[in-house]
């Protein structure tokens, strides 16, 4: 592979999918060199105008939209429209990979489903993310990533404190579509592996709730019977060395170590505490979750008593992992996610300079992975067709006739 060749170079990836979830695929793919053509219905992937509601922007200015979607073609195609059908049909002749999160009764209904296409295309990687998966009850049923991943797996009713004035935490805009997504990715590459030494195509497949089973598997696990444990777990329940704590500064801290008899000494001792643990008759870290009503309120009143920084600085001496609990903001000047390029700048179509994380894919002869450009609803639709050998009379043809916008 040369030096400036991207691993996905010469592959061909059809995004028939809108919001966010399937759209991962192809925004990944695209990072790493494939040809990404991303479908829009009339009006445009409904995520672009959501999106601008957040930041109050233009279209020349989404990066809520672009975080999902730099780098790929667009082109507005009318799916229901005979000519725009006959479009999609011969995109699919050159793709190597078909992502679309379109409800299966729908694809059915187009004849663009996988088995209406499988032997069509026996070549095609054809990848879907569902709501609630292909079987029982709800598999027809449309979904978000608030209500299958973050409210139906359990997190947020069993993460939510009964208390007066207290709420379930509200969903953070797509990490359930991140995590979806990016594993219905790494199943897209296992099938175009596959292919490469059967040279068949396959199904993949991936839902929203079973990301959610899949993240929050181990608190899943330790509902069941006989263990039932306690949600959401109380303030002074679990190893108390471990949990956060607020500091002088009015930001919060948390230290993580494992290995008590190894580490308890010196965190003890950072605390100016170290006869506690033979007071106590702590020994071993099941002797400290015991203890933990008499000790989260001692470590309390010790760590208000110093900035967040200086707590850092002394657990950094002491090579006890710790962190600050950092707000959304702080991620954007931690020079340790720009000295990592986890996040790169960019330049809106507007001119304005924003910044978008970067994919979370290292390869060594790669680097960080650059990401493309911003795309507007339909900017590459002469430019696609072209390519797929239609004449420019033709093209005018197939706008005149509504396939398309």
């Amino acid at each position: 592979m040369s030096e400036n060749k991207k691993p996905l170079a010469g592959i061909r990836l059809i995004e028939l999918a809108n919001y966010v979830a399937a759209p991962i695929v192809g925004r990944i793919a695209a990072d790493l060199g494939a040809e990404v053509i991303k479908i829009e219905g009339r009006g445009g992937d409904a995520w672009r105008a959501t999106s601008l509601g957040h930041t109050k922007t233009e279209q020349t200015e989404n990066p809520l939209f672009d975080i999902f979607n730099v780098g790929k073609k667009s082109i507005s195609l009318n799916m229901k429209s005979e000519e725009g059908k006959e479009v999609f049909f011969k995109l699919l002749e050159g793709a190597d990979i078909l992502v679309t999160n379109t409800r299966n009764q729908s694809l059915v209904k187009l004849g663009v489903d996988y088995e209406s296409l499988k032997d069509k295309y026996p070549r095609l990687i054809y990848a879907t993310l569902t709501g609630y998966g292909y079987e029982g009850p709800d598999c027809n049923a449309p979904g978000f990533d608030n209500i299958a991943f973050w409210s139906r797996s359990g997190f947020a009713a069993d993460m939510t404190f009964d208390a007066p004035g207290s709420y379930p935490v509200n969903s953070r805009y797509a990490m359930g579509d991140t995590i979806a997504g990016t594993t219905l990715f790494g199943g897209v590459m296992t099938a175009l592996y596959q292919r490469e030494k059967t040279g068949k195509g396959d199904f993949v497949t991936m839902s929203l709730y079973n990301a959610g089973i899949w993240a929050f598997g181990g608190s899943i696990v330790m509902a069941e019977k006989p263990y039932c444990h306690e949600f959401p777990e109380k303030r002074n329940f679990g190893i108390p060395t471990n949990l956060p704590y607020r500091c002088a500064d009015g930001e919060w801290i948390r230290c993580t170590f494992f290995e008590f008899e190894r580490y308890s000494e010196r965190f003890f001792g950072a605390l100016g505490i170290p006869e506690v643990p033979a007071q106590l008759g702590v020994v071993t870290m099941a002797d400290a979750m015991e203890a933990a009503e008499t000790l989260v309120p001692m470590f309390e009143k010790i760590f208000v008593t110093k900035t967040s920084e200086e707590w850092l600085k002394t657990f950094r001496e002491l090579d006890i992992v710790s962190g600050k609990i950092n707000h959304f903001a702080d991620v954007l000047e931690d020079e340790q996610a720009w000295a990592n390029q986890y996040l790169q700048t960019y330049t809106c179509g507007n001119g304005a300079e924003r910044v978008l994380p970067t994919c979370p894919v290292r390869l060594g002869s790669q680097g960080a992975l650059k990401f493309g450009a911003p795309v507007l609803y339909g900017e590459h639709n002469r430019a696609v067709l072209a390519d797929l050998g239609y004449t420019e009379a033709q093209i005018d043809e197939i706008i005149a006739k509504g396939a398309l916008s």
